[in-house]
């Protein structure tokens, strides 16, 4: 690991760069010269080590750098809010990054057909899903896919369905291609975001052309069954609506549940009506990498959405994302079996320490959906959203969390209809640092 080996977590945070600097802009988080020091993170007995926690502050990270700059108080210590993982890269890509960069030439490539056929071979022994390697686009993200898609099959104008609450760059694709948001609000069952059928049905109106699907839904949690998606399905093709379903969570499910391909449904005219968007990067960690895929079965959907997307891909991505799925299955299996214990973790101490946050168990991706409405009645979030012309109260909530505790969430609001009351949280960290944030959080609200 880096040169914090061996630190304690109080040590790690007085020392790992939770302070503040006065910068031109205001007041930036910057980290102590302890940043991702190069080493190997395996443990005797062939263990990955996730417990260290891996200072990513002052490294121009997302998670950690950017939520300061809305804090110029220096309130701001926890960054449990954008969707990527605080661990240390699986050594397999760390190496063959500095393999390449032995090779000192950076022109075109000739080809990403091993990437590809990575990418088949990743799918076949994960999900047992035989992907034909002529149907599988390689795209800078998945993002610029899905944009390309709505170009293709939603005029402008048209309208774009979703179940809500999720993902909230949904709405970016709807706003940059100017198709219409139609959002059908799950309802909240037994401890499970349930898909309101008869609402659902209605929303197919004729002017939706496509449903953007999210398996498994973020920020719920839902990891579809394959009923769900097959009615789903149903439902869409006998309306003529795409779907476009993005799997970018797909490998990270809970034990108990199943993550379905879309594309592995029984029903071939279901499954020739659809697009599946995927990449590895919350898998390992590589979103910075700019690679992902899309694929169909149905030739005509290829090459209407093709018209559409160009692919600027980067050497390095290439080389990260091929070697991680080639090697990294080890790495990754560990890093779920954590990332399952944090859930666990994060529930029971919620349930026995913060009375005011209700806890909703999900069944896949790293990021928890945690209701805080007794919390923000408590302090008048919504009267004082509009006294401070806060974009929503749970934007009052972010900001009152920063300021009491120093841990920032996502806004429930942020992610559609039925987001009201809630907050999104990250767990992909150390269980050291999710101790501290957690102990922040209930010193916090246990006062109110």
């Amino acid at each position: 690991m880096s040169n914090i080996v061996g630190l304690n977590r109080r040590a790690f945070i007085k020392s790992a760069g939770f302070t503040a600097l006065a910068g031109a802009t205001g007041v930036i988080a910057t980290g102590s010269n302890q940043v991702a020091a190069a080493s190997s993170s395996r443990m005797a007995g062939g263990k990955f080590d996730f417990d260290t926690p891996y200072n990513r502050v002052g490294t121009n990270c997302s998670r950690w750098d950017s939520p300061p700059l809305n804090y110029p108080s220096g309130n701001f210590r926890y960054g449990m809010g954008v969707a990527t993982m605080d661990f240390e890269a699986a050594p397999c890509i760390t190496e063959a990054l500095e393999e390449r960069g032995k090779h000192h030439v950076w022109g075109y490539m000739s080809s990403t057909d091993s990437l590809r056929d990575a990418i088949v071979q990743w799918n076949g022994n994960r999900h047992k899903l035989d992907i034909d390697p002529k149907s599988v686009v390689i795209s800078a993200g998945v993002y610029p896919g899905i944009i390309a898609a709505l170009r293709a099959f939603s005029p402008a104008g048209s309208k774009a369905l979703m179940l809500t609450p999720t993902y909230d760059g949904f709405q970016t694709h709807c706003r940059h291609t100017k198709v219409l948001i139609s959002e059908s609000q799950m309802a909240y069952r037994n401890g499970r975001f349930e898909i309101d059928w008869e609402d659902l049905e209605s929303k197919m109106t004729p002017d939706t052309r496509s449903m953007i699907v999210c398996n498994p839904q973020n920020p719920t949690g839902n990891v579809w069954t394959r009923d769900e998606l097959m009615r789903i399905g149903q439902m869409c093709l006998e309306r003529n609506i795409i779907v476009l379903s993005d799997e970018i969570h797909s490998d990270i499910v809970r034990p108990g549940h199943k993550y379905v391909p879309f594309a592995s449904l029984a029903d071939k005219a279901v499954v020739n009506n659809s697009i599946t968007f995927n990449a590895v990067s919350k898998t390992f960690n590589l979103a910075g990498m700019k690679v992902a895929y899309y694929y169909t079965s149905n030739p005509t959907l290829l090459g209407r959405i093709n018209d559409y997307h160009r692919a600027d891909l980067n050497t390095l991505g290439v080389v990260a994302n091929e070697a991680a799925m080639r090697h990294g299955a080890d790495w990754f299996d560990q890093a779920l079996a954590y990332l399952h214990e944090n859930h666990t973790f994060a529930e029971t101490y919620i349930k026995q320490n913060i009375p005011l946050i209700k806890f909703h168990k999900s069944e896949g991706t790293y990021l928890t959906w945690l209701d805080v409405s007794a919390a923000m009645e408590k302090i008048g979030a919504a009267e004082m959203a509009k006294a401070q012309a806060k974009r929503s109260p749970e934007h009052y909530f972010q900001d009152w969390l920063v300021e009491n505790s120093g841990v920032y969430l996502n806004p429930g609001s942020n992610y559609g209809a039925g987001g009201e009351g809630h907050m999104r949280m990250n767990l992909a960290s150390s269980r050291l640092v999710l101790q501290d944030v957690f102990d922040a959080m209930a010193g916090a609200l246990n006062k109110v």
